[in-house]
């Protein structure tokens, strides 16, 4: 029983929804049936278990029909019921997370009804309630265009004579869509870059036309992204990003924490693609970009740091050579990854700063500890022992690396390019240590073999080693 769907489905709720779910049972609006609930609260109180047992068909049916004899066919049925239970538990309880959603809710139920009196008074609470809250996301002018909607309803169904201001409804409506469709642009813009995909988007040009006027870039929901587009298709203009810049401060506010991270991370992928074409002045853009991201709170989601992002920020401040905050950021940072992958992170970025120090004698013993599920971060991780080994003059263990690196590229079936780069470093670095370094003519010759070569991983270290 351990793998139903029912079982599977308790082991992800959390806490909370579980202490939740087992009064929502028991409410006799929602579920009526006594099996259902002895069997939810059993799983509440048992579903961290290890032992199986306790999960077995026995065991549920023990705890849902007490002192009556095993019956499976039944006991799928109040499985399958208890299921049904919480899923409308959990819409429920996303439902009522979101005010504006009830409220609208609410308004539609007392028009339709003709709760007059209650209608306006809901009514006006709900158009408070939404301009109290600082956030004019574009959910915001939804939120608004179906307030008016509701008003509009009421008032036409009292008095079709009465005279309507119809205004905001496209208002509303049309900021909310050039918005979402802006949005949409970026990430469509992004996804194609990534994988080739095309996305046909065909009112898109009329959108930006209209979304370019004065008017509707002081909306926060159209700025942000129209000046986003702009800076992913014109990669080259350096002003849109500036302009991007510069509403992302001055709408912080105006955006959830969520919302802020992506439109952080657009900005800074932008600064990380001029960065692999050469434009060293696009490190301290994206450096800047991370602390101010970082400061405010945007790149933790549910209380942790992706280690995505804990190795990009590195990186990013090591490029910038500011390796005292580097290092500062590693250890204040370090309890927010995720516990799993906490130590094996905070160990492969630690040598990857004392490597770019130069301190290869405390780097190499953090890389010979690391353990990483990540195929690209293990093939970095490699690659940097590597030149350690090499630096320190350890060449037994180099040469006991080189074949266990060639054995793990060998049992890997998806690295696409970064297979044959990494093959190729291994084999001139075997190179590199065949050939006597005092015979000028055959360094020339390998430095000439490497340099013509654009498929070597470490290329650049490669070349500085072959240069007498």
């Amino acid at each position: 029983m351990t793998t139903t769907l029912l079982i599977r489905t308790f082991r992800q709720l959390s806490p909370k929804d579980l202490r939740a779910l087992r009064q929502w049972v028991r409410c006799g609006v929602f579920n009526r049936r006594d099996d259902v609930a002895l069997l939810c609260e059993y799983l509440v109180d048992n579903i961290t278990k290890v032992s199986a047992k306790s999960l077995s068909a026995e065991a549920l049916w023990a705890a849902a029909c007490p002192d009556k004899a095993m019956d499976v066919k039944q006991l799928r049925h109040i499985m399958s019921f208890l299921l049904a239970t919480v899923r409308q538990y959990l819409a429920w309880s996303e439902w009522q997370s979101d005010d504006a959603d009830v409220q609208r809710y609410l308004l539609r139920v007392l028009r339709e009804r003709g709760l007059d009196q209650l209608f306006e008074k809901a009514w006006e609470q709900g158009s408070e309630r939404i301009e109290q809250q600082p956030v004019r996301d574009a959910q915001y002018h939804f939120s608004r265009y179906l307030l008016q909607q509701e008003q509009v309803e009421h008032v036409s169904r009292n008095d079709r004579s009465a005279r309507l201001n119809l205004q905001p409804l496209p208002d509303e409506l049309t900021t909310f869509y050039v918005s979402e469709m802006l949005r949409y642009a970026c990430l469509a813009h992004t996804h194609q870059a990534m994988t080739g995909q095309e996305y046909r988007l065909e009112l898109l040009e009329l959108i930006l036309k209209v979304a370019g006027r004065k008017e509707m870039l002081q909306i926060p929901a159209v700025a942000v992204y129209y000046h986003a587009y702009q800076m992913l298709k014109s990669p080259a203009d350096e002003e849109p990003f500036e302009q991007l810049k510069r509403a992302l401060e001055k709408h912080e506010q105006r955006f959830s924490p969520s919302e802020m991270r992506g439109l952080y991370l657009m900005a800074i992928n932008y600064c990380i693609r001029h960065m692999n074409s050469g434009r060293k002045s696009y490190v301290r853009q994206a450096f800047d970009l991370y602390k101010t991201a970082l400061n405010r709170g945007f790149l933790i989601e549910n209380g942790l740091l992706s280690g995505f992002t804990y190795k990009n920020i590195l990186r990013v401040a090591v490029g910038a050579g500011d390796h005292a905050w580097a290092e500062q950021f590693l250890e204040a940072h370090r309890n927010a990854l995720h516990a799993r992958e906490r130590d094996n992170l905070y160990r492969y970025n630690l040598a990857y700063l004392r490597f770019r120090q130069g301190d290869f004698a405390a780097a190499m013993p953090l890389l010979q500890q690391v353990d990483l599920d990540d195929s690209l971060n293990n093939l970095d991780a490699r690659r940097m022992l590597l030149q350690t080994y090499f630096e320190l003059g350890e060449w037994d263990a180099l040469e006991s690396l080189l074949q266990s690196f060639g054995a793990y590229l060998r049992r890997q079936k998806s690295l696409g390019y970064h297979q044959n780069t990494n093959e190729n470093l291994i084999l001139y670095t075997k190179k590199l240590l065949e050939t006597d370094r005092t015979d000028r003519m055959a360094m020339m010759a390998l430095h000439n073999e490497v340099e013509r070569r654009t498929d070597v991983a470490e290329k650049d270290w490669l070349l500085q080693r072959l240069t007498i």
